[in-house]
């Protein structure tokens, strides 16, 4: 009897022991690594010069990066082996309408991010699109705010830019929250969230919202549309896949798609749109 309950006493002991371990290393690794810290999440499909993307947000201060990786083979061993990297490997080649597809797989990608995610904040932007700003406005945001959106500039070029320059290299950009900017794709900027604030949850792919307050911050996403002709051209062949014109609200894009096939109409539509013109006030560097 007496060694049955000395086996009791010692079960109870290690039990106490490793939920007190278990307590213990939660604590330490959500205070000590995970506190303060903003994650990225991004879809991304033959994204351009993804290295610099990620230096240059890591040199930002960010912790972490949630990655969808659609059709994209060559660039799964390398991302894999990002230490700060977390991985989606998936196939979107069969989806009929690409445009209205891409905002469905954004969707649900960010909401089952922000389940998973362990960091404080959480980003959303895309792969041809930098952050720029101080960080610690983001990590110093008050308990009461659960949301924020930041503003987005469009880069426009001196001249066609083609596949040897750097997809992030443009010096002039458009302040789309300026009503005659001219920004030819989205206006109303890109948001991020508090990973644990109540019922949060994405609203589009442009927005986050929750029960807590919606601000916007000082912070902007620098967006770097088709950052070479080749991309450009690629990128309105996927979209051309059985789309319909009248739900897409930007002329640039149903221009574009409609001359698909026919590379000197591309060009004049990409120099029309997209090559810098020195006349729109809203035009900064």
């Amino acid at each position: 009897m007496i060694i049955i309950i000395i086996i009791i006493i010692l079960l109870l002991l290690i039990h106490k022991s490793k939920t007190s371990l278990f307590g213990q290393m939660n604590k330490g690794t959500n205070s000590s690594i995970l506190k303060g810290t903003v994650a990225l999440i991004t879809l991304m499909y033959k994204p351009k010069n993804v290295e610099t993307w990620l230096k240059i947000h890591r040199d930002l201060g960010i912790s972490h990066f949630y990655i969808r990786l659609e059709n994209t083979p060559e660039l799964i061993k390398y991302l894999q082996s990002q230490p700060d990297v977390t991985l989606m490997v998936a196939d979107a080649s069969n989806d009929k309408n690409q445009y209205s597809s891409l905002q469905d797989r954004q969707n649900t990608t960010v909401n089952k991010v922000l389940k998973m995610c362990k960091n404080t904040f959480l980003i959303h932007i895309d792969s041809d699109e930098i952050l720029e700003g101080n960080l610690d406005e983001i990590r110093n945001l008050p308990d009461s705010v659960g949301t924020f959106w930041m503003q987005n500039y469009e880069a426009v070029y001196k001249d066609i830019p083609t596949s040897e320059n750097n997809c992030f290299e443009a010096q002039h950009f458009k302040n789309c929250g300026d009503s005659d900017s001219g920004c030819v794709s989205y206006v109303n900027g890109k948001g991020g969230a508090r990973i644990s604030a109540k019922n949060v949850h994405c609203a589009g792919p442009h927005r986050f919202v929750s029960d807590l307050e919606d601000i916007k911050v000082t912070m902007i996403v620098k967006h770097f549309e088709s950052c070479d002709f080749d991309q450009y051209i690629k990128k309105y062949t996927r979209l051309s896949k059985d789309v319909n014109l009248e739900s897409i609200p930007f002329p640039y894009y149903r221009e574009s798609i409609m001359a698909n096939g026919d590379n000197s109409i591309l060009k004049s539509i990409y120099t029309k749109y997209r090559v810098y013109l020195p006349s729109p006030t809203s035009i900064t560097t």
